[in-house]
This record gives structure tokens, sequence and C-alpha cells, in this order.
């Protein structure tokens, strides 16, 4: 006999109705701490690090150690979350992580070279703990209410990206880098007793025996694939020059910022949630609009602004450059990194993509680690300004490069129209639905909710510098603006 689901089961639970979920609560509610602490566990350790060596290479080798742990463990880690109890890897993680933190001040007195031995254990752990909470969410929500649970994780994330280091960056120049690290030890102790708290049966989905050979095989496996298809196999080579880029230059924005421009503490926290700004205005933005485009001219789009943003960047003489130039990175950045994963999700067999998606990770995780040692070693050679913009060229170039030998990335949406949902202003968009998939009263909430993030983080910018933070806002209210008049006169579709 049937089941007939009514439409109230169908509803998708705002965040009020999950947050009475006690499981939820508590993961939503650890992470939410945890993450900003991560905020600062980043900010004090390229500062502090800079500060006592003024090397580029210095900061890069910290870098590469903070991606390590992606690259030696990932895959394993999948394995054993499948199989092992995931609340006790979650919360085994999070008590490794909060003592590994806790020894960086100690450590850094004595050698660097233990600092970056114990960022790398930090990354192992987190290599563990990231798909063990994927696994729980759908443990403690229900089915129908996943794109919910999901969505506010995601809008947390966000907005501990651009308060995250504007708050830690006031802090590290009033009270130094040392109560950052202890604060960021206490976040993943937090974490831990939420955790703890929870209710998560234990229910492993595999038994078969864990081996390097049949974890490398899903690997392998996906890269077959990858190379049989065409448009998988360009899609696969066109995401090395922005990793390239986008690693390089978390490695040198540090030395850029504050040995080259000459910036204070707090000023570099600004610089660094402005980046979130960016992120989340292009998010609004691609939401809006994106439908009225390619998806291959996003994608390509974000590209090459953000190549041209990066050698702008390395091209700054004052803070204001700094700033504007973090917006267009983290703007473009998105642009491509949304276009990429839904290209993915939708000409990836389902029964393939979770081989195809852990082949993307092993690669980008080895350019991850590479790639800031290589810039690092060239900024010591070369200059700081010179090998950022040297990467930029090199990014521009290898994605050229790209386009031009394996031509579907820029072609596999050709004959595509483009999909007019029909809104009728930018006023009524910005809190509407954007996605006729899924349920309205969901989607309004999680874009004002959006918006309300990225008013705040504006807002703590707007405080102190006025001047930079008006002009991203009159940019991006420009963009949204002239869309919304060009598709009153029918000039877009």
């Amino acid at each position: 006999m049937a089941v007939v689901v009514q439409p109230e089961e169908q509803r998708q639970a705002g965040f009020t109705a999950l947050m009475r979920n006690r499981n939820y609560a508590l993961l939503w509610s650890g992470q939410l701490v945890s993450e900003l602490g991560n905020r600062f566990h980043w900010i004090a350790v390229s500062l502090w690090i800079y500060s006592l060596t003024h090397s580029a290479s210095a900061v890069s080798l910290a870098i590469s150690s903070m991606f390590i742990g992606s690259l030696l463990v990932s895959l394993w880690a999948g394995a054993f979350v499948d199989r092992l109890n995931r609340k006790a890897i979650l919360i085994a993680s999070d008590l490794a992580r909060a003592m590994l933190v806790a020894l960086i001040p100690t450590l850094v007195e004595v050698n660097l070279i233990l600092v970056y031995v114990d960022l790398a254990l930090v990354s192992v752990a987190t290599a563990f703990f990231r798909p063990a909470i994927f696994a729980v969410i759908p443990q403690v929500v229900n089915r129908r209410n996943l794109l919910s649970a999901n969505s506010f994780f995601t809008a947390m994330d966000t907005g501990t990206e651009i308060l995250g280091p504007l708050l830690a960056g006031i802090l590290a120049q009033t009270y130094g880098y040392t109560p950052l690290l202890y604060m960021d030890s206490f976040t993943y102790v937090f974490s831990a007793g939420c955790i703890s708290a929870m209710t998560i049966s234990h229910t492993p989905t595999q038994r078969e025996r864990i081996n390097l050979q049949s974890v490398w095989s899903s690997v392998v496996e996906g890269l077959r694939y990858v190379k049989k298809d065409r448009l998988q196999y360009g899609l696969f080579v066109l995401i090395f020059p922005a990793t390239i880029v986008g690693a390089g230059l978390n490695a040198l924005q540090t030395p850029i910022a504050k040995g080259i421009v000459g910036i204070t503490d707090a000023e570099f926290g600004t610089f660094q949630g402005v980046w979130g700004v960016g992120f989340v205005a292009a998010s609004l933005l691609v939401g809006w609009y994106g439908s009225l485009l390619r998806r291959s001219r996003i994608i390509l789009a974000g590209y090459f602004i953000g190549f041209a943003a990066t050698g702008l960047m390395g091209l700054s003489s004052s803070y204001q450059d700094l700033l504007v130039t973090a917006f267009v990175v983290g703007f473009s950045n998105t642009l491509y990194y949304v276009g990429l994963s839904t290209v993915l999700m939708e000409y990836t067999p389902s029964v393939l993509i979770g081989r195809v998606v852990s082949t993307r990770q092993v690669a980008l995780a080895a350019v991850r680690v590479i790639s800031p040692l290589v810039f690092g070693a060239l900024a010591e050679l070369s200059g700081i300004r010179e090998a950022i913009f040297i990467m930029a060229i090199v990014g521009a170039g290898a994605t050229a490069l790209t386009i031009w030998a394996h031509p579907s990335v820029r072609h596999f949406d050709e004959g595509k129209q483009p999909t007019n949902l029909g809104r009728p202003a930018m006023t009524w968009v910005i809190g509407g639905p954007i996605d006729p998939e899924f349920p309205e009263l969901p989607q309004r909430a999680l874009n004002l909710g959006a918006v309300t993030i990225t008013a705040i983080g504006w807002g703590g910018i707007a405080l102190r510098h006025p001047g930079p933070a008006f002009t991203l806002l009159l940019v991006t209210l420009g963009v949204a603006g002239v869309g919304t008049i060009l598709r009153r006169r029918g000039w877009l579709p």
C-alpha cells in the first residue's frame, strides 16, 4: 500500500525547529564556537611566524603543514569513519586538536620545526573530523530536513569567515597571539563537550577489512572514469591552475600585507574578513542571476577575474588596495567554485561521484601542500610582489592552455537556454526563493540570513574603515542593480 505524504511532512524545518532537535542544536552550537576558534588559529599562526622570521618561506611551510593531513590520511579517514564509532572519532579529534593547539605557544619558543610538525598533526585530526561530522548530520536530522540543516551549517561557517578574522585581528593587536591559540584550544574542548552530550547510534555501514589497496583502488577507478570522459577530464585539469594560485596566495598574503604594505594586526583581520564578504556577495549574486548565464562563462570568468585580482594584490601599495583586491579574489573564487561544483554534480553519475570527488581531493591536497612551498621559495629569491605576479601569470596561462587543449570546458553548455525565473525586482530577489525545486519559505529565510551575515560583517569593516566599506557596498549593489535594470528592459533573458 502506497504511503501518501502530506504537505506538512514535506516542509523543510526552519532554524528554530531544527534547534529544538537536541542533537542538532548541540552539534551546530559546538561547531559555531569551534569554527570561530579556527579563524583565531589561522590569524595567530600566520602573524606570529611572520613576526618572528619575516620570511615568506617560513609562513609557506606553515600553510603546507596545515594541509598535509588531507593528503596523507583523508582517504583512510573516510574508510575508518564508515567502520568505527563516529561519535568517538569526533570527540577524539577535537580533544587531540585542543591539546596540539595549546602546545603551539610553548613550541614557538623552542623551535619552529616543532610548530610545523604540530600543525601537521592538527591537520591529520581534522582530516578525520570532517568526514565524521558529514556522516553524523544525516543521523541526527530527518532526510527531509537535510537541506535546511546543511544550509544553516554553511551560513554559520560563512558568518565565522567574516566575523572571526575581524575579532581575531583586534584581539591579536591588543593582547598578542598566545591568547588566541588558547582560546582556539578551548573551542575544541567546548565542541567535544557538545558532541559527548549527543545521542548518536553506532551503525557502521561497511565491515570489510581496511587496506591501502582497497582504498587506493577507489581513487584509481575515479581517475579512469575521469580520463575516459572529455568534459570530466577537462574539468579535472582545470582545477589545478586556480588551486595553485589560491594555495600560493594563502602563503604570501601575510608577507605582502605585513611586510610590504605594513598594515597592523587589526587591519590584517579586516583584510581577511573582506575575503568572506566577497564570498557571500558572489554567492548571493550567483543565486539571483546565475541562471541567466551559461555556467561555462561563470566558471571561466571567475578564473580570470581571480588571476587579475591576485596580480593586482601583489602590486598593492596601500591598505585600501589590499581590501579591494581581497574582496575581488573572494568574489571570483566563489564564481568558479560554485560553477565547478554544480557541473560536477550534474554530469557525474551518482554511483561514481564519491570516487570522482576522492580523486579530485587527493590531487587538490597535493597541490595545496606543494604550491605554498614553491612560491614561498620563489618569494625569497625574487621578492614577494614578483612571486605573486608570477603566480597570477602562471595561473592565467595554465587556464588558457587548458581551455585550448580541452575545448569541452567552454562548449559543454552550448545551445542551452538560460533559465528565466521571472523575478520582478532586486528587492524581491533578496528575500525570495532562488530554486523552484525546493520549498520557498526556507529559501527566503536562508537568503535573508545570508544578507544579515553580510551586513554585520560589512558593518564591522565600516566602523574601522568607512571608505573601503562603502566602496565594496556600492560595487555589490551596482552589479545587482544593473542586472535588475537590464532584465526589466528585456536586454537579459
